[in-house]
């Protein structure tokens, strides 16, 4: 009887622990982000970009398309548990200009609403 307790709890215990472990494997997986950049000047500003967030903790990988009319848009990886997609927004805001080091030009494009999108 004795056995028979003892497998019942290990048993229980496991079927309750399993789902803790696969749920925590999803939260630390990866964020993917899509992030378009303005006023982009020359190709070397995307390579500056990319710099400065790789250099950011939490940050997995970052690639960019080719700038076409100023912009660029970088897919970046990142762990939500270190860095917030806010924090991601402004490291790339605060990047100094590639030709003017004491400049910060670029901007994320925001997103329009839904309803700002109607008007």
């Amino acid at each position: 009887m004795k056995s028979v307790f003892s497998f019942l709890t290990v048993a229980i215990c496991l079927f309750f622990a399993v789902p803790a472990a696969s749920a925590q494997t999803k939260a630390n997986e990866p964020q993917k982000a899509l992030v378009q950049v303005i006023n982009l000047t020359c190709d070397g500003d995307m390579p500056t970009i990319k710099k400065q967030l790789i250099n950011q903790d939490g940050i997995e990988s970052v690639e960019f398309t080719k700038r076409a009319s100023g912009s660029s848009a970088f897919t970046i990886l990142y762990n939500a548990d270190v860095i917030s997609l806010d924090l991601i927004h402004k490291t790339i805001e605060k990047t100094p200009g590639c030709d003017d080091k004491s400049t910060t030009p670029y901007r994320v494009k925001k997103e329009k609403k839904a309803k700002e999108a109607k008007q």
